[in-house]
């Protein structure tokens, strides 16, 4: 291909090459998928875009990236764990779109729920959104729905192990916490958050991070599904 301009030579661009790839930066992919043959697939399907720097699951659960695939919810302790290290935003891939996949989703702290039979191009669509605007995707599907929104927060509310049952989590949040994440629970963002408090998108940030260190949780979704299996967030009713 030849494009030409007025008084000068042809300017030639060689057809194997992706100009705007070349200016975007790669995003960084870790797959900690549990199952082989999945976790295969996935590679195939991120090794057909040049956007993606793909992270073998054998190389360890705390590598930084950008995104984390995942397909189980995480063991409590690793949160303690990773806490000096960046966390990426994670993405659950499930077998199915149900209520149940979406709580497991939620309670594993994802902000996105996929399902294994996502095509590449979707995949791609999915990871990048996730890189590169803010939000919960998946909180903001849960809360648009509303039969599911109840159904997910009431099993992650029913939901108790031994340690829960005789140690009740005290809620430490501050009234105004508590309004901001009941917020986050449907799936706002910061900015739009700000938007209805009268308060700025930083101020909101600077919240949640109060929030999470309060909680001791690393993002959105695992801040909502502590607060809603320890019963602190206002019922939602079927409408």
């Amino acid at each position: 291909m030849a494009l030409k301009h007025a008084s000068t030579q042809p300017l030639l661009i060689p057809l194997t090459e992706d100009p705007v790839n070349h200016r975007v930066a790669q995003i960084a992919v870790h797959i900690a998928i549990s199952e082989s043959r999945l976790e295969r697939d996935l590679n195939n399907l991120l090794a057909r875009s040049a956007r993606f720097s793909v992270v073998k699951s054998s190389i360890g659960y705390n590598t930084p990236s950008d995104v984390r695939i995942i397909d189980q919810v995480p063991e409590q302790i690793s949160y303690q764990e990773l806490e000096a290290t960046p966390q990426p935003k994670l993405l659950f891939i499930g077998v199915e779109r149900s209520s149940e996949m979406m709580m497991k989703a939620v309670s594993a702290g994802a902000w996105a729920y996929v399902t294994a039979s996502i095509n590449a191009q979707e995949l791609e669509e999915t990871i990048c959104s996730l890189v590169e605007h803010p939000g919960s995707p998946l909180l903001k599907q849960v809360a648009s729905r509303k039969d599911t929104a109840v159904q997910v927060l009431r099993e992650l509310s029913d939901r108790r192990d031994v340690r829960a049952r005789t140690d009740k989590v005290e809620n430490r949040l501050t009234d105004h916490q508590m309004a901001i994440l009941q917020l986050v629970a449907q799936g706002e963002t910061s900015k739009d958050i700000g938007e209805l408090v009268g308060l700025g998108e930083q101020t909101i940030k600077n919240y949640l991070v109060k929030i999470f260190e309060k909680t001791n949780t690393r993002n959105r979704a695992h801040a909502v599904a502590f607060a809603a299996q320890n019963g602190w967030l206002l019922p939602l009713v079927d409408t």
